[in-house]
């Protein structure tokens, strides 16, 4: 998130707040970004852990495979 938009994907002003956001993945998603990258973003912060991508599913994501040609 931080290497596509300049700043984290949590920011407020009280802990609380900030948990609240983090729990309820409450973050902006800028417009100038890619379809591939807004999904790959949603994924990857989904605030169950059990439902995050592996590493090898980041990596075969269309984002990179489609974008820069990569293959994990």
């Amino acid at each position: 998130y931080m290497a596509l938009t300049g700043h984290p994907p949590f920011e407020a002003s009280h802990r609380l707040e900030l948990y609240r956001h983090i729990r309820g993945a409450l973050y902006p998603l800028p417009p100038q970004l890619s379809p591939r990258a807004r999904a790959l973003i949603t994924l990857m912060l989904d605030p169950n852990p059990v439902a995050r991508p592996s590493l090898r599913d980041v990596l075969d994501h269309q984002f990179f495979t489609q974008v820069w040609g990569w293959r994990g």
